[in-house]
């Protein structure tokens, strides 16, 4: 059997993207504003978190902004027990953490995002959370640290 060669090697990436003005505004206001924009279908009223330019029902245009509340229902989770990077600090991420879609008050579709708790026996669907915002807020939605269970 062949010794395997461990080469290290230092890159730095630069990514950057295109985001459109819907998510623009949307990320903008979650960093200037420290809250939650959604945006309203004006035929079937369906509010979409984060906004896009087109309903996805109706197909019509949509640019009716409506305030989003930072409150939600879970309507689906998981704990992950294997590790990954955290896109904001690139350090392996704490295991075991929690991830739910979520439905914020407000909206009519769901998020996916951290959850602060990790129990399995303590999750449900239902179950109400807030988020969780980060001091320092830089216009990501990682501008909310994670969600956490609220009675």
């Amino acid at each position: 059997m062949n010794e395997l060669i461990n080469i290290e090697i230092p890159m730095a990436l630069r990514w950057q993207f295109g985001t459109g003005r819907h998510f623009s505004r949307f990320i903008q206001t979650l960093r200037n504003e420290g809250k939650i924009l959604g945006i309203r279908c004006p035929q079937c009223q369906r509010v979409y978190i984060p906004p896009r330019l087109i309903c996805g029902n109706c197909y019509r245009e949509m640019a009716e902004w409506v305030d989003v509340k930072d409150t939600g229902v879970i309507q689906g989770y998981t704990v992950y027990y294997h590790p990954i990077l955290d896109p904001v600090t690139g350090e392996p991420r704490p295991i075991p953490y929690g991830m739910a879609l979520i439905k914020l008050d407000g909206a009519d579709t769901t998020i996916n995002h951290y959850l602060s708790e990790t129990d399995l026996a303590k999750l449900r669907i239902g179950l109400k959370v807030r988020a969780v915002w980060r001091s320092q807020r830089r216009g990501f939605i990682s501008d909310i640290s994670h969600f956490e269970v609220i009675q």
